[in-house]
């Protein structure tokens, strides 16, 4: 039975996935979405003004739903494409929309944006939750769009939800898509105020290994990972958006922490998403990338722990010789920009603090 909101109806749902030239990984998420054990969901995809074509991709997939040779099978995913002759997937597509979109009807399953920009994540997703309204569904489900979903990862998540109405937030066990036996986080990490920085819970551990205590994690948890994210109506209407300058990284830690008080966060361990992205945290940070987490790692700590900015700028210091002794060089120069600017960096976090859209 699908978990009931208060109400005794089914508990509507709302995925977020926000695409940028990424078509394939998006249809492939998708596609392990449609088959959902919880029913009451509707997928709504945000385009940030791709320059691959990808909602027309995403519109041919849904015409003829087929698997790519290169997905791989993961345990209890199931796959729409892989039904016995799938029907075809029912779309509406829309501009960035002002005000929420109409229902949809009951045999359509996705709707497809275009939010006409690249506005980041924390934008794009602001786009799909004003575009279904949290007047219409009890939760927000974000997905990282290069995910794939256990077939009860949704159900289990808000299971977890409904026992508490003051759950904010629920985070999912995740697993590397390439090696999914191995730990990314147990739903969500920790802050480390004596060094500076944060780690995700679990992260390298092999799960066959671990007998995850849900409350204990949830005692841990600064924030969940915003890769599968379940997030309250209730707690998007009090708390409002998310804090769109950060445009990449820190934007679900800084909603957790504008919650703090308010809100608690929760722990699904039966909820299993593979993630594809950050396989391993040895590689080299792409130079576009590196430039917003380190900028933002300063944004975010002037924000809400001021009093560890000491600890940070010596975490950033110790990252700059990491990354020159490797011969990162675009990166490590980064790094020794963010640290020339940090007070300037940090006096516009607090400046800006606290100008998260609301609805």
């Amino acid at each position: 039975m699908n978990p009931q909101a208060s109400d005794s109806r089914p508990a509507s749902v709302a995925v977020i996935l926000v695409n940028w030239n990424s078509w394939r990984d998006t249809v492939e998420c998708i596609d392990s979405v449609l088959v959902q054990s919880h029913r009451d969901c509707h997928i709504f995809v945000v385009d940030n003004d791709s320059a691959d074509g990808s909602l027309e991709h995403i519109q041919r997939w849904c015409a003829a739903p087929a698997a790519e040779p290169a997905w791989r099978n993961h345990p209890g995913v199931d796959r729409y494409s892989a039904r016995a002759n799938p029907a075809p997937v029912k779309w509406r597509a829309a501009d960035r929309p002002a005000q929420p979109l109409p229902p949809s009807p009951a045999d359509c399953r996705l709707t497809l944006i275009r939010s006409g920009g690249n506005l980041g994540f924390a934008g794009g997703c602001n786009v799909g939750i004003r575009a279904a309204s949290p007047d219409r569904f009890d939760y927000f489900w974000f997905l990282n769009n290069d995910t794939v979903i256990e077939r009860s990862a949704l159900e289990a998540m808000l299971r977890r939800a409904l026992q508490d109405p003051k759950v904010g937030m629920v985070g999912s066990t995740l697993l590397f898509y390439d090696t999914p036996g191995i730990v990314q986080a147990l739903a969500g990490a920790r802050m480390d105020l004596t060094r500076g920085f944060s780690r995700h819970i679990g992260e390298g551990l092999a799960l066959e290994q671990l007998r995850p205590d849900a409350a204990a994690i949830e005692r841990e948890m600064t924030y969940i990972c915003g890769a599968s994210m379940l997030v309250s109506a209730a707690f998007v209407r009090e708390i409002g958006l998310m804090q769109e300058d950060y445009f990449l990284y820190f934007e679900e830690i800084d909603w957790a922490m504008r919650g703090q008080g308010k809100f608690t966060l929760g722990y699904a361990p039966d909820s299993q998403v593979f993630h594809k992205s950050g396989a391993s945290s040895s590689k080299k940070v792409p130079v576009f990338a590196a430039r917003h987490f380190y900028r933002n790692y300063i944004r975010f700590m002037s924000r809400f722990f001021p009093h560890a900015l000491p600890a940070t700028k010596r975490s950033l210091a110790i990252q700059f010789l990491r990354l020159a002794l490797k011969g990162h060089w675009a990166q490590a120069r980064i790094v020794a920009t963010v640290l020339r600017n940090s007070r300037a960096l940090a006096a516009q976090a607090l400046a800006t603090a606290g100008s998260a859209p609301r609805l």
